[in-house]
């Protein structure tokens, strides 16, 4: 059985970068078209996102992990953990080379490209918050 502080850090962690990531998608990303002052812009996103992101994506996989683990590697939380290990792929491999480049240059072709690149971590992440929410649900109907 899944204890309560198990299921709060899996629900806490997923929903919260499920709220983070569909900002920064819809809001933050596209709005870099926007800003004057990009130059002085993208170092001040880059450190005060990093604070913010960075531990929760860091709790999530150690969240993920001990999950696996902890239920004996039930498909369903392997599933979860092969989810995390993607979108940290994703975000080492294709976003934070985009963000290198816009802190060179401002080109709006690099904008669209980051935002490209950032729809399937928010598509995971909303699929891992939705189905481990729907796994608590289930699991809570059933003790």
């Amino acid at each position: 059985m899944i204890a309560a502080w198990e299921w709060l850090a899996t629900l806490g962690t997923s929903w919260a970068l499920f709220g983070l990531i569909w900002t920064i998608q819809l809001v933050h990303y596209p709005s870099f078209h926007f800003v004057p002052e990009f130059s002085d812009f993208h170092p001040h996103h880059t450190r005060s996102i990093t604070l913010i992101v960075a531990p929760l994506m860091v709790a999530e996989l150690a969240v993920s992990a001990w999950m696996a683990y902890r239920t004996d590697f039930q498909l369903f939380w392997v599933i979860a953990l092969l989810v995390v290990l993607v979108i940290w792929g994703i975000t080492f491999f294709q976003a934070i080379p985009l963000h290198e480049l816009l802190a060179t240059q401002r080109e709006d072709s690099t904008i669209d490209a980051l935002v490209r690149v950032n729809w399937p971590r928010t598509l995971l992440w909303t699929l891992k918050a939705v189905s481990v929410s729907l796994l608590y649900l289930f699991a809570a109907g059933t003790d």
